[in-house]
């Protein structure tokens, strides 16, 4: 078999409590650090302890926006990992399997049909004991073999692990690396020479970020100057507040972990209310608790950002999987009519730069900001240049003390106001309103008259023009006479563009894609116009009834000639996308 370098996928399997998590993170860092890009992606089940883990690392040396199915090399911690993934390892790849590992009793390889892989049996326990290791140190000793069946040089992935296990003093970092040296030693040199794929440093002028969506939102919401948080802790949702709760305060950021979402919603609008940029973050069952209030923002017009971070449902669904199937639950929240604006990033870039967008939005239009993310998107990391968008704040129209008119009570809801009314934060000399859920007259007090109800819902209502006046219009990637035009919103942008790159240069298939990233308001004419020059038109997204091409055909009319949608929890895959793309289009 050919010999391929820098261009594999790895994956690890086990029990929870085996340190899967922490030898993806290892294996993709060292990656980074050989000067490589990574996209990375877990699964595991919703249980407090136990359950079968994986943690899967694609590696490429130019930028990946997304995983694999195949998998060159698996890592068994256990029998079920290869129950469960033996198909996927592709031919030539290789497991590395505890053949003293009890579960391992009475294994027979080659009665499994797959002698055209690789099994390398490597005493992964008893080597972690030998050197002064627990049992539960194995995944470690594996480490250390894949290491050597790619033919890296140890120094890469010593690096890491020293980094990674320092703050826990030097003897804990001298364990660990004698544990990985001594799976590195494991495999034969012949054996390492002969496996198809390696992995050879490349120079990397600036080391990349190791971040997941949820970590970018994270920090978009530091750089836009959010100073309060609120959540109670949700999958996918949850490293958001992990992460800000270790940060935040280091930049004045207040982080709370609420009762429940009804009290995280209530708490941030009263500090967006206070004057402070406010955030929370839920997935779609904590959403549900949270929609009256969103309904709270939206009448007393308190701009506030919120994270909804899908899964798969109803109820409780999936709770550790992905889907796109909150749509319309987002832009249908709460009673009445009020707006909403939806923005959903594809990647995390878009994390970052939409979540500062969000905080400008808020306080410029002074409603709720809804930011659309899924588990995927959430929780899978990749290789990203150091973030340079850095978006000035506008904290919209605030009027101080001496801007406001004399003599007259300060008029929070003008009906005559351009959609947007100036507003005050308390304590503002003069600046003295009520902040009121119900109908209410231009001071704030409760008012059920047909002309004051028509010019207030009037003025709310302009404000969804002016967004659509001042956000950039979408666009199609790719050349504008394509043989088929694909549309799809958040996490699917990734997969669809590499998906793209497969027809390209395995079918020369000439396809472009339109990336929706702006859900509400809605830029219908703009999508009407792409849409009419396509030649047949594909919508993919992650849901069973197809809430994103409804929501298009809402507003433009217009049908897709084809529909792709995924809804078993798991993403969209580049090949298998490719596949059926070059179907429909054959």
């Amino acid at each position: 078999m050919e010999r391929q370098k820098n261009t594999f996928s790895w994956k690890i399997g086990g029990e929870a409590g085996f340190g899967i998590m922490a030898s993806g993170t290892i294996f993709a860092k060292t990656c980074l650090r050989a000067g490589l890009q990574i996209f990375d992606y877990s699964e595991y089940p919703s249980l407090i302890r136990g359950g079968h883990n994986t943690y899967q690392v694609y590696v490429a040396p130019q930028p990946v926006r997304a995983w694999r199915a195949a998998v060159n090399i698996l890592v068994a911690l256990n029998r079920e990992t290869v129950d469960q993934h033996l198909a996927e390892v592709s031919p030539g790849g290789a497991v590395v399997f505890d053949p003293g590992e009890y579960s391992f009793r009475d294994f027979r390889p080659a009665a499994l049909g797959r002698d055209d892989i690789r099994w390398h049996p490597v005493s992964l326990g008893q080597i972690s004991v030998d050197h002064g290791g627990e049992l539960y140190m194995r995944n470690t000793v594996a480490l250390g073999a894949t290491f050597a069946l790619l033919s890296v040089n140890f120094s890469f992935p010593a690096a890491v692990v020293k980094d990674l296990f320092m703050a826990k003093g030097q003897a804990v970092v001298d364990l660990n690396l004698a544990l990985l040296r001594a799976g590195y030693q494991a495999i034969d040199s012949e054996a390492a020479r002969h496996f198809p794929w390696d992995l050879d440093p490349l120079p990397s002028p600036e080391p990349p970020l190791y971040l997941a969506g949820n970590e970018a939102i994270a920090l978009g919401a530091l750089q836009a100057g959010c100073k309060f948080y609120a959540a109670y802790p949700m999958t996918p949702s949850s490293t958001i507040l992990h992460f800000l709760a270790e940060h935040g305060p280091t930049y004045g950021m207040v982080v709370r972990h609420a009762e429940d979402e009804i009290g995280v919603i209530n708490e941030t609008i009263g500090a967006a209310y206070a004057g402070v940029r406010a955030m929370c973050g839920t997935a779609g069952g904590g959403f549900s608790l949270m929609t009256e209030a969103v309904g709270l923002a939206g009448m007393t017009e308190v701009g506030v950002v919120i994270i909804e971070a899908q899964r798969g449902g109803p109820s409780t669904g999936l709770p550790t999987w992905t889907e796109q199937a909150d749509l319309r639950q987002v832009l249908h929240a709460s009673q009445g009519d009020f707006l909403k604006i939806v923005l959903a990033p594809g990647d995390v870039e878009e994390c970052f730069e939409l979540t500062q967008l969000a905080f400008d939005l808020a306080e410029r239009y002074q409603t709720p900001i809804i930011i659309m993310t899924d588990k995927y998107l959430a929780e899978s990391h990749v290789g990203v240049p150091r973030f340079r968008t850095v978006l000035p704040v506008d904290r919209g129209l605030v009027r101080r003390s001496e801007e406001l008119p004399p003599g007259d009570r300060f008029r929070r809801y003008d009906p005559a106001a351009d959609g947007v009314a100036p507003r005050t934060l308390p304590g503002t000399p003069g600046g003295l309103f009520v902040a009121n859920s119900d109908e209410h007259d231009r001071y704030g007090f409760s008012e059920e008259g047909v002309a004051n109800r028509l010019a207030q819902m009037n003025r709310r209502a302009r404000k969804e023009a002016m967004v659509l006046r001042g956000l950039p219009h979408p666009t199609l990637v790719g050349p504008a006479k394509a043989d088929l035009t694909i549309v799809s919103w958040g996490s699917t942008k990734g997969v669809v563009s590499e998906a793209r790159a497969i027809l390209t240069q395995r079918y020369h298939l000439q396809t472009n894609h339109l990336h929706l990233w702006l859900v509400n308001p809605f830029p219908a004419t703009a999508v009407d116009t792409l849409l009419s020059r396509a030649r047949t038109t594909v919508m993919v997204e992650g849901n069973q009834s197809g809430q994103m091409a409804g929501w298009i055909r809402q507003h433009t009319g217009r049908q897709f000639d084809h529909h792709l949608r995924q809804y078993d929890g798991r993403p969209f895959e580049p090949e298998k996308l490719a596949g059926q793309l070059q179907a429909l289009i054959r």
